[in-house]
């Protein structure tokens, strides 16, 4: 009976962990699972959703969607790394109804972050209970729940403490388990975000310095293996790290980039009490903070903090200690400027300008606070007699100190209205904090008090169900759900549009006003939110309905086009000298807020329709003086950089009768005059535009395709010279004639990552092949075949 009443965690295995997960993600989401309603909330049904509809659009269209053309007049796909493309887990959504598929996958990875979470805990603590509150903490807390917007933040989160739990593994055995931890950790790189591999190779790191520095781990063979793995890794997603990186060498992005916008406000620590201190309510429901509009929250759950922090005082434990200064330093980091600390590494390390919006650095503490909470529950269930009550004033007191936050923070609401929820509000919030916080501190100790097996096996069960409605209660739900028929493609006011945006002939111009008014406006209905964002073609949503467009939201835009871009919109009686150059380097230029845009550009790239001017954002206006994709016979005219995107706001610029070619191409044009051609034929796809000329001499062919260096030109099936034009678009000289003219993207990058992949895969099929890594386990025995000795997680 002894034996059982200390072991009684053990009931807390990984299958009853996960049904039990998988319930309480079914009672927070049932429509989702059922199918009667999805997500839609923000970058959901603006950026992930769009971006999975047109990669199953061009799965089923036998088609690698490498390039996509209907978002700003060209721009990589493939290689953004937040499209999913190369990730096997994309196969759930491409093959089964998407606006059913696309939700429960990202619920599905919300099943399989916990299950990781739960072996890893269970690993460093040999605990069931503590890997069973570790694994719900990382799925049920405001940071992750606010992920759900973004699959591919989902997937790469999931796969985070598998990679920590295989390599960490790999790097004592080697063998066959570096295979393995080359796998997991592909598997997440082909999820990305790139913040969040970082992110994850960091604290690898940071453990195998506290393994060879304190777990006594052979640093020359492990950092072999260790090496290894990255190699690996590397090879395996070479097929997408390669086009990746070529993207990001020709994309906007430098390290002076990035700035401390979004950053957790000064007083964000408050949150982490009262999750709704210093928010505001939007329209649909969810509360966001003043100062940053990335996530709507980043709560732990109270009893969570509460045990984690128990941790760090009571556990001396090396993780323990390593766990607690990096959810430190990185909720500080979360403070951009504010904290200094950011602001001082950047001095340094002025790489770290690549990613924006500080608050990002929150996800560190999220990984770590749960297997803090695992550590406390392991400290509390197998103290000894004589440290029950010491471990019992310990937590307490921890509790009183949090109360006492609490009861600051509200009183601050109270002395400070303004700019808070209603008084009632924030009260009943931070109060039912502080009651969770004494019911769940009281249940952990009955733990240690509780006298029969079944006694303690209910008191596990309750403080689990006691974190987790915590969480799920903290705020109004941060993932609103609709009807899926909102996703539904073809909106009959789009396709009655005259003229037609249509690929290879024209594209449709949001005004800067109208992205404006988007940006910052939300109805109580996110059902007609979604409608008027749609019938407006705001940020990817254009992608549903196949109509090509001038703009789009991604990560990454080739820098010209960026330029170009911005150019469109804006023109130079309003700017101040030399403000491009400024706002395109710090990524203000999203700010200016003027409807000017420069007409004759608007011609060049196809603009047919535009937001009607002092209308709704989505009532339309035909224009009539477009240009198709294709034109021919302009004069060309050398100019560097700087002067062919001033010269596209000029007011003389005419698309019709001059193009712009960079000073290189001097020596290699041959052509000085306008000229009269006769373009014939074309058609058009993703990846390939093909037309015929016919000219009466040597002449210029331009397209308002965004240039990138993966575009080919062939006349007559011979490669010819692809100059960059009119700062970021196409043009090839062609002889006279009658030819065929073909433009077709072929990313070599791709075609050598994908050889580089292949043959890593074999390499490691080979090494999983019986017998392969038995010579070395023979060399050397594993030393971590079972958990580590419990006694090293006790007090000394």
């Amino acid at each position: 009976m002894d034996h059982k009443k200390e072991n009684f965690h053990e009931w807390f295995t990984p299958g009853r962990f996960v049904v039990l997960l998988a319930l309480f993600i079914f009672v927070f989401f049932p429509d989702v699972v059922l199918g009667t309603r999805t997500f839609i909330f923000r970058d959901y049904g603006l950026f992930g959703y769009p971006l999975a509809f047109y990669h199953r659009e061009s799965f089923w269209r036998g088609e690698v969607p490498l390039w996509n053309p209907l978002n700003d007049c060209g721009v990589p796909f493939l290689a953004q790394w937040n499209t999913l493309v190369l990730y096997p887990g994309s196969l759930f959504y491409l093959l089964l109804p998407l606006s059913w598929s696309l939700g429960v996958f990202c619920l599905a990875h919300l099943l399989l972050a916990g299950l990781g979470m739960y072996l890893l805990a269970y690993r460093w603590t040999g605990n069931r209970l503590g890997a069973s509150v570790a694994g719900l903490g990382f799925v049920f807390n405001g940071f992750t729940l606010s992920c759900l917007m973004w699959p591919h933040c989902m997937a790469s989160l999931a796969w985070m403490p598998f990679v920590v739990l295989t390599v960490e593994r790999a790097w004592r055995q080697g063998g066959r388990f570096v295979t393995g931890a080359a796998v997991t950790g592909a598997l997440q790189m082909l999820a990305g975000p790139p913040e969040f591999v970082l992110v994850t190779w960091l604290m690898v790191s940071c453990l195998w310095f506290g393994h060879c520095a304190f777990g006594k781990l052979p640093a020359f063979g492990s950092l072999r293996r260790f090496g290894l793995i990255v190699l690996t890794i590397t090879g395996l997603t070479a097929v997408l790290l390669l086009p990746f990186l070529e993207l990001l060498g020709h994309s906007q992005r430098t390290a002076s980039y990035g700035s401390s916008e979004w950053s957790m406000p000064p007083t964000g620590w408050a949150n982490l009490f009262v999750p709704l201190f210093h928010c505001f309510k939007t329209p649909a429901g969810p509360y966001m903070q003043y100062d940053q509009g990335m996530i709507s929250s980043y709560y732990t759950g109270i009893g969570m903090l509460a045990l984690a922090v128990f941790a760090v005082f009571r556990v001396r434990n090396w993780r323990v200690r390593l766990l607690g200064a990096i959810a430190v330093v990185s909720m500080i980091l979360a403070l951009g400027d504010a904290g200094y600390l950011y602001a001082w590494i950047k001095r340094f390390f002025s790489q770290i300008g690549f990613m924006r919006f500080p608050i990002k650095f929150v996800f560190p503490a999220i990984f770590s606070i749960p297997l803090l909470a695992a550590f406390a529950v392991r400290e509390m269930l197998h103290a000894g007699r004589g440290k029950i009550r010491e471990n019992a004033r310990r937590l307490f007191s921890i509790g009183l100190v949090f109360l006492l936050f609490i009861t600051i923070a509200l009183r601050i609401a109270q002395r400070n209205p303004g700019e808070q929820p209603p008084w009632t509000v924030i009260k009943e919030n931070g109060l039912t904090r502080g009651a969770f916080l004494l019911v769940i501190l009281g249940a952990f100790y009955a733990l240690t008090k509780g006298v029969t097996n079944r006694t303690r096996w209910l008191l596990g069960i309750g403080s689990i169900v006691l974190l987790w409605l915590d969480v799920v209660t903290h705020a109004p739900s941060q993932n609103p759900t609709v009807e899926r028929a909102v996703y539904e493609p073809g909106l009959q006011p789009i396709k009655e549009l005259k003229p037609q945006p249509k690929l290879g002939d024209s594209r449709a111009m949001i005004s800067f006003s109208a992205t404006w008014q988007y940006h910052f406006t939300l109805l109580s209905d996110p059902y007609n939110t979604y409608l008027n964002d749609r019938l407006g073609l705001f940020s990817d949503s254009n992608l549903l309905d196949g109509v090509p467009k001038v703009d789009g939201f991604f990560s990454l835009y080739p820098q010209e086009e960026f330029e170009a871009r911005t150019a469109l919109y804006i023109s130079t009686n309003v700017l101040p000298k030399n403000y491009l150059n400024e706002k395109f380097l710090t990524g203000e230029m999203f700010h200016i807020s003027t409807n000017n845009f420069a007409a004759n550009l608007a011609d060049f790239v196809g603009v047919c329709q535009i937001t009607a001017p002092g209308k709704r954002p989505f009532d339309w206006e035909a224009r009539s003086t477009y240009l198709p994709l294709v034109t021919a016979g302009q004069k060309p005219v050398f100019l560097d950089a700087a002067g062919s995107l001033q010269g596209l706001l000029d007011p003389a610029f005419d698309p019709r009768r001059v193009v712009y070619l960079p000073l290189q191409a001097r020596t290699l044009v041959t052509i000085t005059n306008q000229t009269s051609v006769r373009i014939l034929s074309q058609t058009c796809s993703a990846h390939r535009v093909v037309f015929e000329t016919e000219a009466k001499q040597p002449s210029m062919v331009v397209a308002a395709q965004t240039f990138y260096p993966c575009w080919r030109a062939y006349v007559d099936d011979q490669p010819v010279r692809l100059w960059r034009a009119n700062h970021a678009y196409q043009a090839l000289q062609i002889p006279a004639g009658r030819h065929k003219v073909e433009l077709v993207y072929r990313d070599g990058r791709f075609l050598a990552g994908m050889g580089l992949s292949g043959i890593t895969m074999l390499g490691c099929l080979a090494a999983l092949m019986p017998g392969a890594g038995k010579r070395q386990r023979t060399r050397e025995p594993d030393s971590s075949t079972t958990l580590e000795s419990v006694d090293q997680f006790l007090p000394p």
